[in-house]
């Protein structure tokens, strides 16, 4: 008599630990693409403060004078011998435009005035600040949320998340 070997028709708890790990790096996978992984307002500060200190460290590398226009939609780059200089030559190159939906306003520190169209700030050869006001910006980012992160630009030519 000739007997039939025995299949096993079930899963071994192997085969289901890794059909669970498989499904788990997929629920895993779902979940990070649901959430909004982009924060604009985030993103403009953390780039101002990049593009601050590269402005920072360019004066510094040319021992030119670098001036900061601070506008609603971004930041450019100005250059001259001295802070003192009468006249400016934008750096094409040192430009930042924020994203969409962010704005940005700009206030003196101590005494919590709103920048003027004729304020500015510019960092020396020695990467030190100078300001039309001889004190330290804040820069305000806001969102259509109402949400506000700033920025600080110390004397010193630091720049600090406050």
């Amino acid at each position: 008599m000739k007997v039939k070997p025995v299949r096993n028709l079930g899963a071994t708890l192997v085969e289901l630990l890794v059909v669970m790990g498989i499904l788990a790096v997929v629920a895993a996978v779902g979940v990070l693409n649901l959430r909004p992984l982009v924060d604009p307002l985030q993103d403009a500060v953390t780039q101002a403060e990049g593009y601050l200190k590269q402005v920072r460290a360019k004066a510094m590398a040319t021992t030119s004078a670098y001036r900061v226009e601070l506008g609603p939609v971004g930041l450019r780059a100005w250059y001259a011998p001295s802070c003192r200089a009468a006249n400016f030559t934008e750096d094409t190159a040192l430009r930042l435009d924020l994203p969409e939906g962010v704005r940005l306003e700009a206030r003196w520190a101590q005494s919590g005035q709103d920048f003027a169209p004729s304020d500015w700030v510019c960092f020396t050869s020695r990467g030190l600040l100078l300001g039309s006001q001889s004190e330290e910006p804040v820069l305000e980012f806001r969102d259509g949320k109402g949400r506000v992160k700033t920025l600080r630009v110390m004397l010193g030519g630091g720049v600090v998340r406050p």
